[in-house]
């Protein structure tokens, strides 16, 4: 298969919100949103997916949730073995972009704007001077993949923040925060990566006027 840029941004959202299920020879893809946010992202990664992988899939509201999933043993494969994707138990802390992504800018920037739709929140706080102080953070238990992401970032002339480490009172994870502060930071992120989550666009529209 081909790595075109909108089979590199569905492996953005598998890197956030997606899982490959095996059980015997068969396997099972699936992405998780929610029906609050990520109603127009799943119907873009409905097409993605058409387009990419000529699966015809619906998506479904379950248990308050959106729930993708369709099954493709050669797709399964292809994910694992020639990109290197963890799947199931310790999938989150191991996850990362792969090599192949990484090291091209013109697919990375697709894979990154896949991760923030997912497991990206954009926020104001207030700082000296500053009522309303906008940034955009990606928070992953993956430290590889905070790492990955600083470093490219970094590269492409984005102002990233240290990542921040914090353990929460519900999680036995360790979650890692990678910020980019400020509306200069923002503007950049839109003119040259983008969001396909209209609803976090939209947020970030509102917090940088």
């Amino acid at each position: 298969m081909k790595i075109t840029p909108g089979m590199a941004e569905v492996v953005g959202m598998y890197i956030g919100d997606g899982h490959i299920y095996r059980g015997g020879n068969k396997f099972q893809i699936g992405f998780t949103g929610s029906p609050k946010t990520d109603i127009e992202l799943f119907e873009k990664l409905k097409v993605l997916i058409k387009r990419e992988w000529e699966k015809d899939i619906k998506f479904k509201i379950r248990a308050k949730g959106l729930r993708i999933a369709f099954r493709s043993k050669e797709i399964s494969n292809f994910l694992i073995n020639e990109l290197g994707l963890f799947y199931g138990e310790g999938k989150c802390e191991k996850v990362r972009i792969p090599e192949i992504i990484f090291n091209n800018w013109n697919l990375a920037k697709y894979t990154i704007r896949g991760i923030m739709d997912t497991d990206g929140t954009v926020f104001v706080s207030k700082k000296p001077g500053i009522e309303k102080y906008p940034t955009m953070e990606i928070t992953t238990t993956s430290v590889f993949l905070a790492n990955q992401l600083r470093e490219i970032l970094s590269k492409k002339g984005f102002r990233v923040a240290n990542i921040r480490k914090s353990l929460s009172k519900l999680s036995k994870r360790y979650a890692y925060r990678v910020p980019l502060h400020g509306r200069d930071n923002i503007k950049k992120w839109i003119n040259e990566i983008g969001f396909s989550n209209k609803y976090k666009l939209n947020r970030t529209l509102d917090y940088i006027q």
